[in-house]
C-alpha cells in the first residue's frame, strides 16, 4: 500500500514534460526484468519488441495490427490454399548483405525447426516446407490449407536472422541497461556489403518492472510504458492517470484452466458448478476498465469463421441462481463424499492478482468452497491463463486444450481439430471446429472469465502511436506521422 501511495503522489506532481518524437525512451513491463536479447526462447515481452524492430518476418503487423509487408513486398496464394508465394523486397540484412530468396528460406526453415516444440507446434505441423524459387522468390508449401498462416508469420518469434543478424526496419545497440534503436536507411543504390546507414532517430528500450516504469513515466524519464496486465492496472489506477492509458481489448483466454483432477474434480458437473458459481460482471467492475468484457465460451462470439454456438444454459440465469444451483451440486459431492479440500488457484504476483483473487475466494465460498492462491512454480488446481491469441481462428483456442497441452481434455476434439486442419472445404472446416469447440465446452475444463486486457501508457504528443487489437504496439512507427 505505502507502495502505491508514494507512486501516486510522485505521478500526480509530474507537470508532463514535452515529448522530442526524434528521441523517444520505452519501458516495456515485466514481472521480473529479463536482458534484452533475440534469441533466447521464449522471448520476453521487451525482447520480443527488440526482436521484432530488428529481425523483421516476411509479413508484420502494422500500428493498428493489420498483416502487411516486411521482407516481402508482397505475395500471393494458390487457389488450393497449399502454397504462399512472397516476392521479397530489395533490402540488406543489418551488416550490409544484400537479402536473397535462399537465405531466407534457410532462415525460416530453421526457425521453425526451432519453434516445432513450442506455441506453434500445431500450425507449423501443417508446413511441409519452405523453398527459394529464384533470387527474390519464396514458396512455402503446406500440407493442408492454413488461412491463418501470415498471422503466424507476423508473430515476432518469426523475425529471420542470419548468422545472428536481423534485417531491420531498426537496428540495435546495447546502452547500459537499455538497448538504443535507430532507424534504417534504404539506400537501393548501395553496394552490397556496404555499411547501413542509420537515419539518426533513436528508441530507447529497456524492461522495467511496474512501479519503477510509472515513476519513470511521471519524472519524464519514459515516453512509453507497455506490455501493462491486470496484475498492474492497480499501480495505474493509483496514479489516476487512467484517462490517459490506452486500453487494448485484445482476443485470447482470460480464464481458468483445470490443471489437476482428483476426486472432485474429475467430476464435469462438478467444474461446471464452479463455472457457473462466478460473478464476472463484479469481478470486472472491480477493475473498471471499460475494454474488459466477461466471457461464456471458449472462442469470442464475434470471431470470424466461427458458427453459432449456444452459450452455457446457466448464463442466462441471475448470480444468485446460478450460485444456489452450483451449492447443491457441492453439498451433495460433499454429502456422499466427504469435505473438499481447499481449491489452489495459481495466479501471477501483483495487486490485480490480489484483487482477482479476493473477487474469486468470495463467489467460492458463496457455494461452499473454500480457496487459496499460489504462484505458477507450485502444486495446483487451477491456473489463471491471460494469452493473447496468435491468430483470430477457433483453431487457437481449441488447440489450448488439446491434450499436447492439457492433463484434462477431450481426444474427440482434438480429432475434430485434425480433421478441420487437413480439410480444404471452408464450411466443413468451420464445421468441425464448431463440434470441437462443443465438446471442450461441455468438458467445461477451462473456466473462461474475459479477454485478456493490455494497457499502456503513451506520452501526449507521441506519434505513431495507436490502439492495437492484438495488444502488440511495433517500436519502428513509433516519431512518424501515421499518414
Amino acid at each position: 500500500m505505502k507502495r502505491l501511495i508514494a507512486l501516486s503522489a510522485l505521478l500526480l506532481a509530474a507537470c508532463g514534460p514535452s515529448i522530442d518524437n526524434d528521441r523517444l525512451r520505452v519501458d516495456v513491463i515485466e514481472s521480473q526484468p529479463r536482458q534484452l536479447t533475440v534469441t533466447q526462447m521464449p522471448l520476453s515481452p521487451a525482447s520480443a519488441y527488440l526482436r521484432k524492430a530488428t529481425a523483421q518476418g516476411l509479413v508484420g503487423f502494422n500500428l493498428e495490427g493489420a498483416v502487411v509487408p516486411a521482407l516481402a513486398a508482397r505475395w500471393i496464394t494458390t487457389d488450393d490454399g497449399l502454397s504462399y508465394i512472397f516476392r521479397l523486397q530489395k533490402t540488406r540484412w543489418n551488416d550490409g548483405k544484400e537479402v536473397a530468396s535462399d537465405e531466407v528460406a534457410a532462415a525460416l526453415n530453421r526457425r521453425i525447426a526451432e519453434l516445432r516444440n513450442g506455441r506453434f507446434a500445431s500450425e507449423l505441423a501443417i508446413i511441409d516446407q519452405v523453398v527459394p524459387m529464384t533470387g527474390k522468390v519464396v514458396e512455402i508449401r503446406l500440407k493442408a490449407p492454413m488461412p491463418n498462416l501470415l498471422e503466424i508469420l507476423a508473430q515476432p518469434e518469426f523475425g529471420l536472422l542470419r548468422r545472428g543478424v536481423g534485417s531491420g526496419p531498426m537496428m540495435a545497440r546495447k546502452q547500459g541497461d537499455r538497448m538504443l534503436l535507430s532507424w534504417r536507411v534504404e539506400d537501393q543504390a548501395a553496394e552490397p556489403g556496404a555499411k547501413i546507414l542509420l537515419d539518426g532517430r533513436s528508441v530507447a528500450l529497456a524492461a522495467r518492472d511496474a512501479p519503477t516504469a510509472l515513476a519513470r513515466f511521471a519524472e519524464g524519464q519514459s515516453d512509453l510504458v507497455l506490455e501493462g496486465r491486470f496484475e498492474t492496472l492497480p499501480y495505474l489506477a493509483a496514479t489516476e492517470r487512467n484517462e490517459a492509458a490506452v486500453f487494448d481489448a485484445a482476443p485470447g483466454m482470460f480464464g481458468l484452466l483445470f490443471v489437476a483432477s482428483g476426486p472432485f474434480l474429475s467430476d464435469p458437473t462438478n467444474r461446471e458448478a464452479i463455472a457457473k458459481a462466478i460473478d464476472r460482471p463484479r469481478m470486472i467492475s472491480d477493475f473498471n476498465v471499460t475494454a474488459w468484457k466477461e466471457m461464456l465460451t471458449l472462442a469470442p462470439e464475434t470471431l470470424p469463421n466461427r458458427i453459432d454456438i449456444a452459450r452455457p444454459q446457466w448464463a442466462s440465469l441471475r448470480i444468485d441462481q446460478r450460485q444456489a444451483e452450483a451449492r447443491a451440486v457441492i453439498a451433495n459431492w460433499e454429502g456422499a463424499n466427504g469435505p473438499v479440500r481447499p481449491l489452489r488457484i495459481a495466479m501471477p504476483r501483483g495487486p490485480g492478482a490480489r484483487m482477482l483473487f479476493a473477487r474469486l475466494k468470495s463467489d467460492f465460498a458463496a457455494i461452499g468452497l473454500d480457496a487459496e492462491r499460489v504462484t505458477y512454480n507450485q502444486p495446483a488446481d487451477m491456473r489463471l491463463i491471460d494469452q493473447v491469441a496468435d491468430m483470430s481462428s477457433p483453431a487457437w483456442y481449441i488447440e489450448q486444450l488439446s491434450c499436447e497441452m492439457t492433463s484434462i481434455c477431450s481426444l474427440e476434439a482434438d480429432m475434430l481439430l485434425l480433421q478441420a486442419q487437413r480439410t480444404n472445404d471452408r464450411d466443413e472446416r468451420m464445421q468441425l471446429l464448431g463440434e470441437a469447440e462443443i465438446k471442450l465446452q461441455q468438458l467445461r475444463s477451462f473456466i473462461p472469465l474475459g479477454n485478456p486486457v493490455r494497457w499502456t501508457l503513451p506520452r501526449n504528443g507521441l506519434k505513431g502511436f495507436a490502439s492495437n487489437p492484438r495488444g502488440l504496439h511495433p517500436l519502428q512507427y513509433l516519431g512518424r506521422d501515421p499518414t
